[in-house]
């Protein structure tokens, strides 16, 4: 016969069983003293939208400085922020879907690139904030009237003409790389207003230097070849470049400009880099810098209404073979 202490033995681990078995039932039922709580939801980071019209200008004029001037704000991306890349690559015709696709991913702020860019963010766009960058003229954009009189959702970096109004300097830059220079040929897109209108000023800019001038236009990427044919056979001296489209093309009009010994000055350093005789341009590594600056105001809840428009005055000239200047390197951190 068993002892009574045996049998306490084995009631220990079967009460042991059962309580057990009430906590684990009180579990999957929900009781609420067994109930652990949620951890917290991670806040959504803000989404910062990136668009250009196309992709002449290196990163270094844009993103690299965007981010550090979003890192002079104490922000990081991926930890902060997150950062999206859009291109029309030269199709002017795809910048109204790209924006509207911004404002449908509910975008922070859409960071406009080129002229083009921000004058359809103007049409299409009233409540995301808006920040320009390697831009020659916001106002023809409509995006204001002056650096403090603009539309309140908007604000940004720009230099007029690409560092030169009225597009003398460029001239100069020419004849002083050729000298004997009497013909001078113009690439430009017609659908943009603001290629439209660098064309004229440099036409005008050039005949005062006792330049004749010959211009033909560039309607799509896929013309650039027999555009920069048509240019050659006119037997011109130099090639200046204008427009989006134009500059989406570089590389086919750089293939039959050197055929033809022909040398072609662009507003961008990068496209030196990749065979133009020389470059004339705004410091738009500052203003990337600035306007990261301003992305991260925005990101903390400063109104772009509240921001003036930021003028570079920097300007910087690159000629091909610079040893130790054709490389664009971000601003310092």
């Amino acid at each position: 016969m068993r002892s009574h202490g045996s049998l306490r033995q084995f009631a220990r681990p079967a009460r042991h069983l059962r309580l057990a078995l009430v906590a684990a039932l009180l579990a999957s039922c929900g009781t609420k003293a067994e109930k652990q709580p949620a951890p917290p939801a991670a806040a959504p980071r803000p989404i910062i939208v990136l668009i250009r019209a196309a992709d002449w200008m290196g990163s270094e004029w844009s993103v690299d400085a965007i981010k550090v001037g979003l890192q002079e704000e104490d922000l990081e991306s991926d930890r902060d922020y997150l950062m999206m890349q859009k291109s029309a690559q030269g199709d002017i015709s795809l910048l109204p879907s790209l924006i509207d696709a911004a404002v449908d991913q509910k975008a922070a702020v859409i960071v406009t690139l080129q002229d083009v860019t921000l004058q359809t963010a103007v049409q299409r766009v009233h409540n995301t904030p808006i920040v320009f960058h390697v831009l020659s003229d916001p106002f023809a954009a409509g995006a204001g009237t002056s650096d403090s009189n603009h539309l309140p959702n908007i604000t940004g970096v720009y230099s007029p003409g690409f560092g030169d109004p009225e597009q003398l300097r460029r001239v100069a830059l020419i004849m002083k790389v050729i000298p004997k220079a009497k013909r001078l040929g113009i690439l430009f897109s017609p659908g943009e207003p603001l290629s439209v209108s660098l064309k004229d000023k440099m036409t005008t800019a050039a005949q005062k230097a006792g330049l004749q001038v010959v211009t033909v236009p560039i309607n799509t990427v896929a013309d650039g070849t027999e555009a920069a044919t048509a240019l050659v056979a006119k037997k011109v001296d130099a090639i200046e470049i204008y427009g989006n489209a134009a500059h989406a093309a570089f590389e086919s009009i750089i293939a039959v400009a050197k055929a033809a010994k022909v040398p072609v000055f662009s507003p961008s350093p990068f496209e030196v880099q990749k065979g133009a005789t020389a470059a004339f341009y705004p410091d738009f590594q500052e203003g990337g810098v600035v306007a990261g600056h301003m992305i991260g105001q925005i990101l903390k809840g400063k109104s772009p209404a509240t921001i003036p428009f930021y003028r570079i005055e920097t300007t910087l000239t690159l000629m091909a073979g610079d040893t130790g200047k054709g490389k664009v390197t971000p601003a310092k951190q």
